[in-house]
């Protein structure tokens, strides 16, 4: 290649460039204009010609890839180092008309909270009646300043009434953990709210009570859908929003109903799970209060 020369080039956008010194060339060649499969020609050429048949021309030979190679290890093994929570399966959800996974519930003792609620009421009657029995009048009082010494003790109608307190708070926790076993069984079949959150946001002061008609509310359609769809819970008794709303708005004689109703539900399911046949679900782990 004569250094009298001048080329011309293609570049790649397919323009022609130039005319170029020859002894220029070799600059554009370093910065990457003209590339080896570039096309050239000059005076006394017939056809254009790639870079790389022109003489005197350098090109810099491209950097050879790594060798990398590809070591077949068989079947993907298990990292011990990984966190369990990496390595648990993928829960399965349950499939509708086959066996329900119904997980490990206590019955409810619908005779216990009957017992604590009916005695709870008699004797806070009883404990007022006697307080009330035990205390002098105003008249009384007032003829007699000696009338409060002499009036009889009011330790007995006191101990009643605080014990009808205690048994009525058994069943207003009662009532809690029916709710809670409720939501607990439907767990599996995807019921909308956690056992733990159904409880827990009624004790959230103003928005508490407003959580307990939505759970309530809620509960029954939930039930009624997940249970009907697996042959060993399809027979299970069905619940009533009616009976959800007279919990709410009829406080003892709704919440009886309610409690009879709810506790039929839960004990069928809690047999259910015993009987032979059956598919239930392992108890979780774990500490605290067992409400199941």
């Amino acid at each position: 290649m004569s250094n009298s020369q001048a080329w011309l080039y293609i570049d790649a956008a397919g323009q022609q460039v130039g005319p170029v010194p020859a002894e220029e060339l070799q600059n554009y060649v370093t910065s990457g204009h003209i590339t080896a499969e570039t096309q050239l020609w000059t005076e006394g050429l017939e056809n254009w010609l790639p870079a790389s048949q022109i003489e005197g021309l350098v090109f810099q030979a491209a950097a050879p890839q790594a060798h990398n190679p590809q070591i077949n290890l068989g079947a993907a093994q298990s990292n011990p180092y990984s966190s369990p929570a990496a390595a648990a399966p993928q829960a399965i959800a349950p499939q509708a008309g086959g066996d329900y996974p119904i997980p490990f519930v206590n019955k409810i003792n619908i005779v216990l909270y009957m017992s604590c609620l009916i005695g709870g009421i008699v004797l806070l009657i009883l404990g007022i009646v006697l307080l009330a029995a035990s205390s002098p009048t105003p008249e009384e009082v007032a003829t007699n300043p000696d009338a409060l010494e002499q009036s009889g003790s009011i330790a007995l109608p006191i101990i009643l009434y605080v014990l009808g307190l205690i048994a009525l708070l058994i069943t207003g926790i009662m009532h809690l953990i029916a709710i809670y076993r409720a939501w607990f069984i439907l767990k599996p079949g995807g019921g909308s709210v956690s056992p733990g959150k159904a409880i827990g946001l009624m004790f959230i002061p103003l928005f508490g009570p407003i959580w307990r008609i939505i759970v309530l509310c809620k509960l029954p359609g939930e039930w009624n859908r997940i249970v009907s769809q697996y042959a060993n819970t399809a027979a299970a008794p069905r619940l009533s929003i009616a009976m959800a709303i007279c919990t709410v708005f009829i406080p003892i004689i709704g919440q009886i109903l309610w409690m009879l109703e709810i506790s039929k539900g839960i004990n069928f399911i809690a047999s259910a799970r015993l009987m032979p046949g059956t598919n239930p679900a392992q108890p979780s782990a774990g500490g605290g209060i067992v409400l199941r």
